[in-house]
């Protein structure tokens, strides 16, 4: 059966999998299927049915609006395809990372996430000096700017970083994502970020966090406040030693695909075999010790 989102404008992209579990792409803010690099073909070769959602004021090109909005459209999006599927996992990239953690908070149904350089603090070192300022300046009411992407673009590995470099120069979409972020868009991130720190503690689902530790935008304090906060049994991380904040398009780009495409099977795994080990237990007959 085909899911019923399939051949709406909910989606960005959508390939329906054979293997009953299904998988969402969430790229960072204003972003798009190029951030995500191999991992919709590796998705796609095991089977897996998987989407980007079109989110309405998150996604390129769809407007404005609250985050609320952004993390209502996911939570209903990820809840249509529980309909239609044994398990639904989340693969976040950067501001994706941070909307599944919120999602995850509403919905403890979610198998696994996959936090590919989370962010909820912006505290890497080319941030520039002037960023926490920016709040301020918007609610001062001067809300007419974009922040610019800038060298190094999120990207360590040197031919990647030039094209990158030129789509931003033609204020193109590219593995970067947008070119640049409109103000209001901006301050809508920060406010996920404040509401979704608030209540890391309620989220039990498996949990995979690939991070550089010479992330640009992100130091490797953001994994460690996600880890010491969230309630999850399985939690992994990953660190990489020759990345920077994209890491789905750098340099460990093949690892970050593999790692996650292998955490999302063995989660799927655990819970079958937790599954069938209940169902095996539920079934025991103890019989009395004096029965012959």
């Amino acid at each position: 059966m085909t899911d019923p989102i399939l051949n709406s404008d909910r989606c960005l992209l959508f390939q329906q999998g054979s293997n009953g579990h299904a998988v969402v792409l969430l790229p960072g803010l204003c972003g798009s299927e190029l951030e995500m690099g191999a991992i919709p073909r590796l998705l796609k070769q095991s089977g897996y049915s998987y989407a980007i959602p079109r989110i309405k004021g998150y996604s390129a090109h769809t407007g404005i609006t609250s985050y609320k909005n952004w993390i209502d459209d996911v939570e209903q999006f990820v809840i249509d395809l529980m309909q239609m599927h044994t398990s639904v996992s989340l693969v976040g990239l950067s501001m994706g990372a941070t909307l599944s953690l919120a999602v995850a908070e509403r919905n403890s149904y979610i198998q696994s996430l996959s936090l590919l350089s989370p962010v909820l603090i912006f505290d890497g070192w080319s941030v520039p000096w002037y960023y926490p300022l920016l709040k301020a300046i918007y609610f001062l009411g001067i809300r007419n700017w974009h922040y610019k992407e800038t060298a190094p673009y999120g990207v360590k590995n040197l031919e990647m970083r030039k094209h990158i470099k030129k789509a931003v120069e033609a204020n193109s979409v590219s593995e970067l994502g947008a070119a640049h972020l409109p103000a209001r868009h901006l301050i809508e991130s920060l406010k996920l970020i404040k509401e979704t720190k608030k209540d890391l503690p309620s989220i039990n689902s498996d949990v995979l966090i690939i991070h550089a530790v010479d992330d640009e935008t992100a130091s490797p304090k953001n994994p460690d406040l996600i880890l010491n906060s969230i309630s999850s049994e399985t939690r992994r991380t990953i660190w990489l030693g020759n990345s920077y904040h994209i890491i789905t398009v750098d340099n460990e780009r093949e690892i970050v695909a593999n790692e996650t495409i292998n955490f999302i099977a063995q989660s799927i795994k655990k819970e079958e075999i937790s599954r069938e080990t209940n169902l095996n237990t539920s079934n025991l007959i103890i019989r009395n010790r004096n029965e012959s």
